[in-house]
């Protein structure tokens, strides 16, 4: 198989996760004719079946895997406030990651030469902490590429307090924990992505694909802390000292 896939492959890729989705979980392996072996692909793959159903986005998350920004929408009813609660069930593995995200207070419509740091910035209305909770839709160990055909296992974002003064903080560098019935599990991590490049990124990738990101809309920045999480039940706290905790239950 050639470095990229086919338009042709992106179709019938899309067409067999789009049946074995409708099958129920977990999802069978991409057959080897038309798999991605890059992230680019995947992301085409799930850019595909999105635009045969294109459900309107209440938020976005952004993974950068090989160089390459892999975008997926979340859905109404995927959004939820903190203390949040969720079937464990329906993950076929659970991946919890403690985050950064941004709530924009205005359009951002696609613009010649893109939108500045500055003006994407100016424009947001909160920060939050939140988490993040990716579903490995086909199990085992993650293979990124088919994940990001499956829309970087978009499963539930959990939106914690607000990050008071954000723009004076070095979110890149804060201190967050993973906690699982009282136990930590997973702490800040380095090479963690820096959400306001994410942020800027996110806003105009998004309009590279001639969507407007609308007032309201949340962009979720990458984890600062990443468990996967395969028992799928229990208390989860995602903890950023001196800002608070994001609260998940697990049943």
């Amino acid at each position: 198989m050639s470095d990229a896939l086919t338009d042709a492959q992106v179709s019938d890729a899309a067409d067999f996760l789009d049946q074995a989705t409708a099958n129920g979980l977990p999802l069978p392996p991409i057959p080897e004719s038309f798999r991605p072996e890059t992230a680019a692909d995947g992301g085409r793959i799930y850019w595909e079946r999105w635009s045969r159903d294109p459900k309107p986005a209440v938020a976005w998350k952004a993974a950068v895997i090989e160089g390459n920004m892999v975008l997926a929408p979340f859905f109404e009813g995927m959004v939820l406030d903190s203390p949040a609660s969720m079937p464990g069930d329906g993950f076929v593995t659970c991946i919890l990651e403690a985050e950064v995200a941004f709530r924009l207070g205005r359009d951002f419509a696609p613009a010649d030469g893109g939108h500045s740091e500055e003006s994407v910035l100016d424009g947001v209305s909160n920060a939050y902490i939140v988490i993040e909770a990716p579903n490995n839709r086909f199990g085992g160990a993650p293979e990124f590429p088919s994940m990001a055909a499956d829309g970087v296992g978009n499963h539930a974002l959990i939106m914690g307090p607000e990050i008071d003064d954000w723009q004076s903080k070095e979110l890149v560098a804060l201190a967050c924990s993973i906690i699982v019935d009282g136990e930590t599990i997973a702490e800040g991590r380095d090479g963690r992505p820096n959400p306001t490049e994410v942020l800027v990124a996110t806003v105009n990738e998004i309009n590279n694909r001639g969507m407007t990101v609308k007032a309201g809309e949340v962009i979720t920045t990458g984890a600062a802390a990443v468990q996967p999480f395969p028992g799928g039940r229990g208390e989860v706290t995602i903890r950023f000292p001196g800002i608070g905790d994001v609260e998940l239950s697990l049943t």
